[in-house]
């Protein structure tokens, strides 16, 4: 998705099989106008959304602007290749891609102008590069590096050649090109230049960098952090931040469906030792994927094959939003249909699945139950009204017919029905058929049955909900929160798991933590390297001297409640449970949380202990005052009497 063609995208003779589908989408060439074509009709975008439709071939076309392809590679059989052309009996759906050129930019001899730049703008970096604080509302809160504040370009100082060995601009980078010397494009390089823990004296003023003086910081501090610790990253809070980065959430990808992905959850910033026994600003994530235990080694195991094994599990979200689709018929013209579940409303999206809303209505959902609304913008009612059925108009009973025709669609197959009062709807040949039934066979279901008149399940002469019991729980548990499991589909999958494959243990790792059953077939929580958090160091945004941590004081980071030493790191993942793995900063600092309070406290004490010593100092100042004024008193009188007998003689 991030990765400008070439590497994986152009496999070898050997990887090209029969049932393989490059001859259908092509090969994803290097496409060198990612990052070298200055027209703003290049979209990265663009580029992505047809690299998922398998468009690889007509990628870089559509991506440079100079034409739009329509079409789909993905929805097209593996058996077709490029030779075959567009298919004649399809023309809405398996659409073969093409390319309309932009006749405006062609002359009359089909020459193009392509405008390329051998040093790219930052938009083509920040495309694949960008971060984000997830709680930034608007672009006018985003905080622009402090670099390209002043000017810089991201290539200024992440340099390559031809070779495209691009200098990254660590401490200790080892760097090919020609002229750059061994560390001169990193912070101290620019800044401080020569051997920064003793002064940085040697070259320095890289680019025009202006030197720090650092004043009343101590020099261990530059033998012990990096540059960033202080000058990079989100500011410290009593919690790292979460963030968006554009290759693992899709920042700006721009289409219908909505392509920011929550997951994964990065944070920053979290500060962790490293081996060269220096401390960083680093970026942090916790892995999350379903395993299979072999001796002490956890062996991933492919999301397909836990959907297969465990059939209505996982897809409770997605279920409830295609039965929810199946019931537009009945809602009014611009409202979309919704369930209101205890007091959240879940509605379906153009993505297949739900977003969700905490709502204060009047009415609520009792435990076990739900109720069928209809949505428009803020306005929220139900979604059909008790009315008599024998004074149902051909209309209404028209939208009957068409819901539950949409309903017998769905799989597994069921026969679907709509009761009103003693009235059930049901289906007979295609037909809508109208029956007088007992009221009491009617509220014979499960606990959990909807709130009448609804559409439901017609099983052994008795209405069941449209909605199971467990999507109910689920969707219950999970409300308006990011996670997107619960503990009893964890455990409901493994029992699964455990059922097709008896002599195999399996298990689920998210939040630092491994879910697998005990012998009594209840979740429990254990370690593992394999769940362990992943890090690395961060080097932008780059803030203002202003905002380094130290301007203000030591007590930036020194204090009895530092958010340097004493934020809590917990582990996100997309399970909702309260077993997680949690862990202070000055812990992966390897500092000690006790030594870090003490010394933080000496900072606390300080102004008093400077009170005292003031003190002391007084009462010294006023003792050698008294001493002094005796003294010369003393030595007065005596001066005093050596005058009086010299006078007498």
């Amino acid at each position: 998705r991030n990765l400008n063609g070439g590497g994986p995208g152009e496999p070898g003779e050997k990887e090209v099989t029969a049932d393989s589908r490059w001859s259908v989408s092509g090969r994803l060439e290097i496409n060198c106008f990612g990052c070298h074509n200055a027209s703003p009709l290049q979209d990265h975008s663009e580029w992505v959304k047809q690299v998922m439709r398998e468009n690889f071939r007509w990628a870089a076309t559509a991506a440079s602007g100079l034409g739009e392809v329509k079409g789909m590679a993905s929805r097209l059989p593996s058996t077709w290749d490029i030779i075959d052309g567009p298919n004649p009996d399809d023309h809405e759906w398996a659409v073969v891609p093409e390319v309309k050129y932009n006749q405006n930019l062609f002359d009359s001899q089909n020459n193009a102008l392509l405008d390329l730049n051998y040093q790219p703008d930052d938009s083509r970096c920040l495309a694949c590069h960008s971060v984000t604080a997830r709680k930034t509302e608007t672009k006018a809160a985003v905080e622009r590096d402090v670099h390209a504040l002043a000017g810089l370009k991201c290539v200024d100082c992440h340099r390559n050649d031809l070779s495209h060995q691009m200098v990254r601009g660590f401490q200790g980078e080892k760097t090919t090109i020609p002229g750059i010397k061994q560390d001169s494009l990193t912070c101290a390089g620019c800044h401080l230049g020569e051997k920064p823990e003793k002064g940085g004296e040697g070259y320095a003023g890289f680019l025009g960098a202006p030197r720090p003086a650092h004043r009343g910081i101590p020099k261990v501090h530059f033998e012990r952090l990096a540059c960033t610790v202080c000058h990079s990253g989100l500011m410290p809070e009593k919690e790292p931040q979460e963030i968006y980065t554009s290759r693992a959430n899709r920042l700006g990808i721009f289409g219908k469906a909505n392509w920011t992905a929550d997951y994964p959850l990065i944070i920053e910033p979290v500060f962790v030792r490293e081996k060269d026994n220096k401390i960083y600003p680093e970026r942090m994530m916790w892995p999350a994927f379903w395993a299979e235990k072999k001796g002490k080694e956890l062996v991933p195991v492919a999301t397909q094959t836990v959907l297969e094994t465990s059939p209505g599990i996982f897809e409770v979200k997605e279920t409830v939003a295609s039965l929810l689709n199946c019931l537009y018929p009945l809602a009014e013209e611009g409202f979309d249909p919704a369930v209101l579940i205890s007091n959240f409303l879940f509605e379906p999206n153009v993505d297949g699945s739900l977003d969700v809303h905490r709502v204060k209505l009047n009415k609520k959902a009792d435990e076990g139950k739900f109720l069928l609304m209809q949505k428009k913008g803020s306005e929220v009612k139900l979604l059909l009204t008790a009315f008599n059925p024998d004074e149902a108009t051909a209309e209404m009973e028209d939208r009957i017919l068409n819901v539950l025709n949409a309903l017998k669609l769905q799989k597994p197959a069921k026969e679907p029905a709509l009761v009103v009062e003693k009235v059930i709807y049901r289906l007979e040949e295609g037909y809508l058929q109208k029956e007088e039934i007992e009221q009491k066979e009617v509220k014979e279901g499960e606990e959990g049955e909807a709130v009448l008149p609804a559409p439901g399940w017609l099983e052994d002469n008795k209405i069941r909900p449209l909605f199971d019991d467990f999507w109910l729980r689920t969707l219950r548990e999970l409300g308006d929160s990011r996670e997107l499991l619960t503990e009893e589909q964890i455990t409901l999958g493994l029992k699964r798991f455990s059922e097709a494959n008896p002599a195999r243990e399996f298990c689920y790792v998210a939040s630092g933590q491994v879910f697998s059953l005990d012998k009594d077939g209840k979740l429990k929580a254990g370690q593992h390297p394999a769940a362990r958090a992943v890090s690395w160091p961060l080097a932008h945004n780059v803030r203002p001297a202003q905002q380094a941590l130290g301007k203000n004081s030591c007590t930036d980071c020194h204090s009895l409640n530092s958010k340097v030493f004493f934020a809590k790191v917990e582990a996100p993942g997309p399970l909702k449970t309260r077993v997680r793995e949690e862990r202070l900063s000055s812990d992966l600092m390897k500092t000690g949380s006790f030594f870090q309070w003490i010394f933080g406290l000496t900072f606390a004490v300080r102004p008093a202990l400077k009170l005292v010593l003031a003190g002391c100092l007084l009462v010294i100042g006023l003792i050698l005052a008294v001493v002094i004024l005796r003294v010369t008193g003393k030595v007065s009188k005596i001066a005093d009497e050596a005058a009086q007998k010299e006078n007498r003689r």
